[in-house]
């Protein structure tokens, strides 16, 4: 069986585990060849120690296999980054000197999306805006759920689609700025600079009425060689009226029908000049060649419905979890931004202002909203009892919390183009809703089963998955790479523990990235395929000195032979005598172990 390492894509469990045995088995009869031994005499085991052993053999494999994927995400990591580090995308994620000045422009950039706002949440635009999700069987068609008899439940918690759901009243608010125009730049290859295209769409289009204002850039297509996507947007203005010549049909009144023509005319939009004026024209490149700039017209597409999270995300403990990650982030891009900002201030003024007047209700009630705290007339007191009496019903102190979390969210969305749930920045709104259109969901509190709430407040308590797999839950999960081993609490159905074992494992992945933004000196970086600097100059330094004596070691940096009494002499000889090759040396380490954060 092949090495997996030395295999092109990772491999499951199972194969590990088979390769696993297969190589113990060869090194034990390597060894016992090199010592002469033999093989010692199988003898009979009952079902229990039987069961010990496997056990302990799977402990053995669960330890090899984890130490496999880090070795294979640093191998692929340093591979990935050799081969990408000159490019130009690589340089602008990763190269301090390229990527902060560009993060510095991009926040400037948000200074006007983060204006238009602050001007809606004063105005009340998202006084009714909820993350609050309805079971598509149970909406009552416009922003509600169905009243259901005595005794009813609600829909089936197991039903885990992303697409099940649909906004409660509130919910379903579309953001503007998603269906601007913009010309599309359909592929740029790895070596044009953002730079350059910048150059390229102002000598083109001017900066004025409908000239260029902004340039996206996508991640790079990893499939398709690293190409990008772009996304050009113009300031408003610059439409024209155009006359369009016709012929008549001679029929009528000569006069009439001349009129009739003259009268036509046609709008030449700011968008149709612009891509006139880009599409097929070529960038300058003295060391490639001219680069050909291939556009079209971006078509916004509003059609997509958003997403249902895990129902791990409607548990008080989890909503509270979520707030306050929420709260440091939108704390950070802040600070980014510049001290002037204050949404988050402002975002807790607006929500304490609509709890004060009454106005915070739970976003899925079919009946018509009534005020908490608000006597019950006595005649539907009866109808609304099983409503105020319901333990799953949410306090005022939880719609709080989830209002706050929801504009958050929303704010975090529109203002810095960042989806909250997954974990992904962009700089634009048009990026970000290509890998994530429209937002996500919560599911309704009530599906919550109870394990389903114990394993959300162990997520939200940084707790180990209380539940004992057993069974078919023990299966190989191909989408997370787990394995069946796990010490648990308690004992439950198996296509219950699938699904909550995958929605834990999916939490815990989602906030192990948000602490890559939050706190990045804290994140361990051999897991992700990167290594401490320090560390990784170390390494990669020793490989320029020859140790020939106990004290004498020998420069093998380029075009040097010279000869040192102990490492730290040369260490202080390469940072003096060669500082350009330091300097550049310090660069490629840096790309060979690079991580992004952002």
């Amino acid at each position: 069986m092949i090495d997996p390492l030395k295999m092109d894509t990772s491999v499951g469990f199972n194969y590990f585990a088979e390769w696993w045995r297969v190589d113990k088995q060869i090194r034990e009869e390597r060894e016992r060849q090199k010592t002469g031994s033999r093989r010692p005499p199988e003898r009979l085991r009952g079902e229990r120690e039987s069961r010990e052993d496997r056990d302990k053999e799977r402990d053995l494999i669960q330890d090899a296999y984890d130490a496999y994927k880090e070795k294979l995400q640093v191998q692929n990591a340093r591979i990935f980054c050799q081969l990408h580090k000159h490019e130009e995308w690589f340089k602008e994620k990763y190269d301090p000197e390229v990527r902060d000045p560009l993060r510095k422009r991009v926040a400037d950039y948000r200074r006007g999306t983060y204006a238009q706002w602050e001007s809606d949440l004063e105005a009340g635009v998202f006084d009714e805006f909820t993350l609050e999700g309805i079971y598509k069987n149970e909406s009552n068609g416009a922003g509600g759920v169905v009243e259901k008899e005595e005794g009813e439940t609600v829909a089936a918690a197991e039903v885990l689609g992303v697409g099940d759901l649909l906004p409660s009243n509130g919910g379903d608010l579309v953001d503007e700025a998603t269906l601007q125009p913009a010309v599309l730049l359909k592929t740029l290859a790895p070596h044009v600079s953002r730079v350059q295209l910048e150059a390229f769409c102002t000598e083109r289009l001017g900066t004025g009425e409908g000239g260029f204002k902004w340039l996206s850039l996508s991640d790079p297509n990893t499939t398709k060689k690293c190409h990008r996507i772009g996304w050009v947007m113009l300031n408003p203005g610059g439409d024209e009226t155009m006359p369009v010549e016709a012929e008549a049909d001679g029929q009528g009144d000569d006069n009439e029908d001349r009129m009739e023509t003259q009268a036509q005319t046609t709008v030449k939009t700011a968008l149709d000049k612009a891509l006139a004026a880009i599409n097929g024209e070529s960038i300058p490149d003295e060391e490639r060649g001219p680069f050909v700039v291939h556009a079209g017209l971006h078509s916004p597409n509003a059609q997509y419905r958003k997403k249902a999270l895990w129902d791990l995300f409607s548990a008080p403990e989890r909503v509270e979890r979520d707030l306050e990650l929420a709260i440091r982030l939108v704390g950070k891009f802040e600070q980014e931004m510049g001290d002037d900002i204050t949404g988050l201030s402002k975002i807790e003024e607006r929500v304490e202002e609509i709890r004060s007047n009454g106005l915070l209700q739970p976003a899925t009630s079919a009946k018509p909203p009534r005020i908490l705290g608000e006597e019950v007339d006595e005649d539907e007191g009866e109808m609304d009892e099983g409503v105020d009496m319901d333990e799953e019903a949410d306090d005022e102190e939880l719609l709080t919390k989830k209002k706050k979390l929801d504009l958050l969210v929303e704010y975090l969305r529109r203002v810095y183009n960042f989806c909250f749930f997954c974990v992904f920045e962009s700089d634009s709104v048009h990026e970000l809703t290509r890998k994530c259109p429209t937002g996500h969901l919560r599911r309704p509190r009530a599906s919550l089963t109870t394990a389903a709430k114990e394993v959300a407040r162990a997520s939200a308590l940084g707790d180990p998955f209380p539940i004992k797999k057993s069974g078919a839950a023990g299966e190989q999960d191909k989408e997370n790479g787990g394995s069946p081993v796990a010490e648990k609490k308690f004992q439950g159905t198996g296509k219950t523990q699938l699904q909550l074992q995958r929605a834990y494992n999916w939490v815990k992945t989602y906030e192990d990235k948000l602490f890559q933004l939050l706190d990045p000196e804290s994140v361990d970086l051999k897991k992700l395929g990167g290594r401490p600097m320090e560390e990784a100059m170390d390494e990669e330094l020793k490989k320029f000195v020859k140790q020939e004596d106990d004290s004498k070691f020998r420069c093998k940096v380029p075009n040097c032979t010279k000869l040192f009494k102990g490492e730290p002499f040369w260490k202080k000889h390469v940072e003096k005598r060669h500082e350009e090759w330091y300097a550049n040396f310090q660069k490629d380490v840096s790309y060979a172990y690079a991580i992004s954060i952002r």
